[in-house]
């Protein structure tokens, strides 16, 4: 039976999220700030002509003029596309910017889930919860913690009826 988003009750991720996402595009954009000025410096050093300085200064201006956009555009947009649903049989997410990923995860394919945070997400009280298969592992992130401890207790459950269903039969 396939369901259409309507039909599906889908749950957002919770709203620090966004802060998360542009704290990480802030800390990137600096280390490639860092990574850029390191051969900027030793051209200007060297004394290179200017017909390879100018290309090279252009180029690193475009790359950190994007850099710099995207911790103000990027978290909204891909706040708006996450979502992710949790039945009786599955877990289905959808996320992406450009490309809208669909991933639906068979409840009795699930092997184990993990409940992980990194020091930004620890300080705004957030959690990223891992579902694995044999076929890989799947992400849900931006759960608050207490939202991440109950979906995976919720998961452990389901995966435990279905299995004594199963074994039933």
């Amino acid at each position: 039976m396939e369901m259409t988003d309507k039909e599906e009750l889908f749950q957002k991720l919770d709203p620090k999220i966004i802060t998360s996402w542009k704290i990480s595009r802030w800390i990137r954009f600096g280390i490639f700030a860092v990574i850029m000025a390191i051969p900027t410096v030793i051209l200007f050093i060297s004394e290179v002509p200017k017909e390879v300085m100018i290309p090279t200064l252009i180029i690193d201006a475009l790359i950190l003029g994007y850099l710099t956009v995207t911790p103000f555009l990027y978290p909204a947009i891909e706040y708006r596309q996450w979502k992710y649903s949790i039945s009786e049989d599955r877990v289905l997410i959808k996320h992406g910017i450009f490309f809208i990923q669909t991933t639906i995860i068979p409840v009795i394919r699930i092997q184990h889930v993990t409940i992980s945070q990194g020091p930004i997400k620890r300080k705004l009280g957030i959690s990223t919860i891992q579902i694995n298969t044999a076929s890989g592992g799947f992400k849900i992130e931006g759960l608050s913690d207490d939202n991440a401890k109950s979906i995976a207790e919720s998961l452990k459950n389901k995966l435990l009826t279905r299995l004594n269903q199963q074994a039933r039969i």
